[in-house]
């Protein structure tokens, strides 16, 4: 019983000894200072963090505008990018890693922060966040206007590098397959100097090209298959230091007030045969009047691409679908190999989708020394 009472006296005087600190506390002093940003965590299996940040002082109505936003029409802009190819073509299914650096807003936004590039099941078409940051900068700057390498299609051409200001972040993805983000690249690669007829080349994929979006290099005048004998040069566009400053959106995002092309929508044209010129005549280029088939440019490159496109499919290179005549268990051999150049350049102007008004003058050139070369035998 004594030491039982003895107990109890210990836990009364350790009561009122607490409450005596207690009542001596002062009051609350001032809160420190904000600390940095904590890191978001792992948001669990299968995620991907894309996070980053906010800036500080950031006002969300600077653009979350109920009303109008008169800062960066932002939802001008987006009506603008919903007539775009990036937001309807569809090319946001090709959303596994390999594909999706460029084919979604979400890989795009992988690649950029040096982060691995994985598959997205549920993916976005390249829109506002692929191009721009605007909650970690406040503003809708560029994401990244650094230049960018072309992947080399012709075997004994070393990788060139892409450097046309603003036109950067196109290049990005408008350009050949990028083997360090998991896209392969053409294989075998064409060889200007396998001449011999012994030499021949074997084809086992149907999509023997250096890919869609190769827009960078036509502009850039580079990458196309050179036959030896041939001069190749280069238009204006490619060197001019207003196109070299500006890029693509000089001319793909002008905008006139009289219609509802270029900005955000990147279209030169519509169905209804409307054209948008504003950016070509900009000064130092072109002069009014103008028009896109600029000296029948447009109509001659793609009788070009008939011609050639007929060779090949009467050689059966080709399929009337537009796709290599080949896979592994049906390769397709060519000899002398060198002559497969006729087919690459025919994919790789096709591709590109201007029909000459990128790089007239090498559009031209590469497609008139295929057509020679494979009526010369």
């Amino acid at each position: 019983m004594k030491k039982l009472r003895n107990l109890l006296r210990l836990l009364v005087a350790g009561v009122l000894l607490v409450g005596m600190f207690a009542a001596c506390e002062g009051p609350e002093g001032p809160a420190g200072p904000k600390g940095d940003q904590g890191d978001p965590g792992d948001p669990g299996p299968g995620s991907v963090v894309n996070w980053e940040g906010f800036k500080e002082g950031i006002k969300c109505a600077d653009c979350h505008n109920p009303d109008f936003d008169t800062t960066y029409f932002v939802w001008a802009r987006k009506a603008s990018w919903s007539f775009s190819k990036h937001a309807i073509g569809g090319a946001y299914t090709e959303n596994a890693g390999r594909c999706s650096y460029c084919h979604t807003t979400e890989g795009f936004i992988e690649a950029y922060l040096g982060r691995p590039i994985t598959d997205h099941s549920l993916s976005s078409p390249i829109g506002c966040f692929a191009c721009h940051s605007p909650h970690s900068r406040a503003d809708f700057s560029l994401r990244t206007t650094d230049p960018v390498t072309l992947t080399a299609g012709v075997e004994g051409e070393p990788d060139q590098t892409f450097d046309y200001g603003k036109g950067n972040l196109c290049g990005n993805c408008h350009r050949p397959r990028v083997p360090a983000y998991g896209s392969s690249n053409i294989s075998p690669k064409p060889d200007p100097t396998k001449t011999a007829i012994t030499d021949t080349i074997v084809i086992t994929t149907s999509r023997w090209y250096q890919h869609y979006g190769v827009q960078a290099p036509m502009l850039a005048g580079y990458n196309g298959f050179e036959f030896q004998g041939y001069t190749y040069s280069n238009s204006f566009h490619t060197t001019s230091e207003v196109i070299k400053d500006e890029g693509c959106v000089i001319c793909h995002m002008a905008e006139d007030i009289e219609t509802t092309l270029g900005g955000h929508s990147m279209n030169l044209a519509d169905e209804d045969d409307n054209e948008l010129t504003v950016g070509c005549l900009t000064s130092g280029c072109h002069s009014e009047p103008f028009e896109l088939d600029y000296e029948g440019t447009q109509t001659e490159i793609q009788g070009l691409l008939d011609s050639l496109q007929t060779l090949l499919l009467d050689r059966e290179w080709i399929t009337a679908s537009g796709s290599t005549n080949a896979s592994t268990s049906n390769p397709l051999k060519i000899a002398p190999a060198y002559l497969s150049g006729a087919m690459y350049n025919f994919y790789f102007v096709e591709h590109d989708l201007s029909l000459g008004v990128h790089n007239t003058k090498y559009a031209k050139q590469l497609l008139e020394s295929s057509i020679a070369e494979l009526t010369a035998e």
